[in-house]
């Protein structure tokens, strides 16, 4: 009997932590907080389960303590973000790829923080195994078949009706079946004819972008991100007078690797900007990553009927469901028939085992629970990295030091001071047995020298732990040597 409410304490405090965290998020919170004792009596518990959770937000970053006067919510927003430069780059995209950080991510003795897997924190072998034996009822196997091109309707149908609980509203004719993220953009590519012309792509940018336009040598226009988006828009117009370019390819939402979320007011202006010069957003939505309430919503779903503008919308379970499968979508906005077209050209089918298993993943509501689920666990990774990297951080001159404010997806990303690099940094850090992503590895023109990402988007274990603890150390040592 005692054995059991024994961590009662420690289950109360927990509940305040995440109820603060929650209201903070919300905006339900500013400024001072409840003193210990009033909110211990408005909670009904101890004193001393209050301040320890007091101290853990405080040790998370939420809050600070100011002597004699209380507890007060740290305004995170307030954290300028680092400046990228205006500098626009136009480059040649070359096939050399950065081979020793590629490396690092297979070699079983290395903690690999400079990669994203976050459908890892959760395993979902045995949910899949069931799924697949539930899918051979369907004989996907069956030798004489016609596969529709576009994928299977019953799919296509429960992927429009799960955007649609984020008030996100598409025709399941406007998604198209795909082998996954790869192969979505090579299809959108084609679909936009821009093989063979320039492309813009806002930077640093998505080492998943960067991989696959090397391979095809592709003709880069580099637009450095702002913290103002209207004097990003300004680089887009001055990039596009100097060099006309068809596609603009972003990642609105938890970008990679900086992790930032374009609000829909800027959205609206990019769909404003593209349908004024005629260009095609290639957007990478990763917006199923987010860790609060509302899900982020796509640039596509904001596109009013009477629009012209043309949006091509790439999505996947590699993120959510398991990095092993190869099955995603295209959300086609004003660009169905070349997107169609291209992908009969480029794209096997589908393969329809996997799109059964997602058909009944999706219909019986579990998927909705999964994302739940997903969400809890990355936010849970995130906040145990931050409170395991505060106590180096908090030792650094904030006044030539960054690190981004997460609210979603799988990275954080980190500026060291001017002076450093982050290649240096890496080298440190695989001598430790870690592996980071340094800055020049999201650019083309290997720029962001002093910046870096690393993930907490893997399984949570005291390996992660210990590896995550040793980098802030690193990180600190390197800052003051």
């Amino acid at each position: 009997m005692h054995s059991k409410e024994k961590p009662m304490p420690n289950f109360k405090y927990r509940l305040i932590v995440n109820h603060i965290i929650d209201e903070i998020e919300r905006e339900q919170i500013k400024g001072k907080l409840m003193s210990v004792r009033e909110l211990a009596k408005i909670r009904g518990v101890g004193v001393s389960t209050v301040v320890q959770a007091y101290y853990e937000l405080e040790k998370q970053g939420w809050i600070e303590a100011r002597p004699k006067v209380g507890y007060f919510v740290i305004n995170k927003k307030s954290i300028t973000p680092p400046n990228y430069g205006k500098k626009i780059n136009y480059i040649q995209a070359g096939l050399s790829l950065n081979k020793a950080v590629q490396f690092s991510f297979n070699d079983p003795n290395i903690l690999p923080l400079s990669c994203t897997a976050p459908s890892s924190v959760i395993d979902n072998e045995l949910l899949l195994n069931r799924l697949h034996k539930k899918a051979l009822k369907h004989r996907p196997y069956q030798l004489i078949m016609q596969d529709p091109i576009e994928g299977l309707p019953s799919l296509r149908q429960a992927i429009t009706q799960h955007l649609a609980k984020s008030n996100q509203i598409f025709k399941p004719e406007q998604i198209l079946i795909n082998n996954g993220r790869r192969d979505g953009l090579m299809t959108a590519l084609i679909a936009t004819q821009t093989l063979t012309g320039p492309i813009a792509i806002e930077s640093p940018m998505s080492f998943f972008f960067q991989s696959i336009l090397k391979q095809i040598n592709a003709n880069v226009i580099e637009i450095p991100i702002q913290e103002r988006y209207q004097d990003e828009l300004n680089l887009l117009s001055t990039a596009y007078q100097l060099q006309p370019f068809k596609t603009y390819l972003i990642n609105p939402n938890f970008a990679d690797p900086t992790g930032r979320v374009l609000s829909n007011k800027d959205k609206l202006a990019l769909i404003q900007w593209a349908e004024k010069h005629e260009v095609t957003i290639i957007e990478y939505d990763r917006g199923e990553l987010h860790f609060g309430t509302h899900r982020p919503c796509s640039i596509a779903s904001l596109v009013t009927p009477n629009s012209h503008c043309r949006i091509i919308t790439l999505s996947d379970f590699y993120d959510t469901l398991s990095h092993t499968i190869n099955l995603g979508y295209l959300i086609c906005t004003n660009t169905l028939d070349p997107c169609l077209f291209a992908k009969q050209i480029i794209s096997e089918e589908p393969n329809l085992c996997l799109q059964y298993m997602m058909i009944e993943l999706m219909q019986s509501k579990q998927f909705a629970q999964l994302m739940r689920q997903l969400h809890t666990r990355l936010k849970a990774n995130y906040t145990s990295a931050l409170s395991l990297l505060l106590p180096s951080f908090n030792q650094i001159n904030r006044a030539d030091f960054y690190y981004s404010q997460v609210a979603g997806g799988p990275c954080l990303w980190i500026k060291l001071p001017d002076h450093l690099s982050s290649e240096t940094l890496w080298e440190q850090a695989i001598a430790a047995k870690l592996s980071i992503a340094p800055g020049a590895m999201f650019s083309f023109n290997q720029d962001y020298q002093s910046f870096f990402r690393i993930t907490f988007a893997l399984p949570w274990d005291r390996q992660m732990e210990a590896g995550v603890k040793r980098l802030g150390e690193l990180i600190l040592a390197y800052t003051r040597a």
